[in-house]
Order: C-alpha cells, then sequence, then structure tokens
C-alpha cells in the first residue's frame, strides 16, 4: 500500500499529460507545475504574464484547499517564465496574492507546453490534514 495521496481536484477538466496535480507524501503536499488554463483547459489571457500569475495562483490554491491547504502553507516554489520580461507582470500578481508571506522561491526561463503560456508556477507546501 502506498503513502502517497493522490491529488487531483473535481473542479479542473482533465489532466492534459499523464500526471496527477499534486500528490501528498511525508507531510509536505508536491503541486505539479501549474499554469493559467480554465477548467476547459484553454488558455487564460494568452501572453499576460500578470492575469495568468492570477489565475494560475488560483488553480495552486485551488490543488491546495483540496487537502485542507492554503496559499500560506507553501514554502517554496519554482517558476518557469519563457523569457525574463514577463517577471515583472508576474512579481506584481505574486505579490497581491501571497502579502507578506514570501515562500522560497526559484524563476527559470524555459519554454513551456502550450502556445500562449508564459507562467508556470510548481510548489511545495506543509500538509495540513
Amino acid at each position: 500500500m502506498s503513502d502517497i495521496q493522490i491529488v487531483n481536484p473535481s473542479t479542473f477538466g482533465p489532466a492534459l499529460f499523464p500526471y496527477s496535480q499534486a500528490t501528498v507524501a511525508n507531510g509536505f503536499v508536491f503541486v505539479a507545475g501549474q499554469v493559467a488554463l480554465d477548467d476547459d483547459n484553454e488558455v487564460v489571457a494568452p501572453g499576460d504574464a500578470y492575469e495568468q500569475t492570477l489565475v494560475t495562483l488560483d488553480r495552486v490554491a485551488r490543488v491546495l484547499a483540496d487537502v485542507g491547504g492554503t496559499l500560506d502553507d507553501i514554502v517554496t516554489a519554482t517558476v518557469f517564465v519563457p523569457d525574463l520580461k514577463h517577471l515583472p507582470g508576474f512579481n506584481k500578481a505574486w505579490v497581491e496574492k501571497f502579502g507578506a508571506h514570501r515562500p522560497a522561491r526559484a524563476a527559470v526561463v524555459a519554454g513551456l507546453l502550450i502556445d500562449g503560456l508564459v507562467v508556470e508556477v510548481q510548489s511545495t507546501a506543509i500538509a495540513r490534514n
């Protein structure tokens, strides 16, 4: 029997690739890379880092809520953008969503898998359940 809990919020569209939205193990929630997709898996605000960050972090929050957590439980995050020009819009939305909470964070310039996406956030949080 596995000690890993799989998390796939029922309000999300089906995963586009073979993965889980999160796993819970050893007191942590490992949230898969989240992007700005609506519940029909359509890209939201193509090319707009600020709007995509808001949507992306809402998705992260929804995943965490499924296991009793919030954005305040995030301890680290890795952010992926296709170009550094997207960081100012990303950072503005990040501060709005996190307030004074400042998880450890890394930013990586990388290609994203779906046209129009300019932000992806992978994170690890403390498990509250």
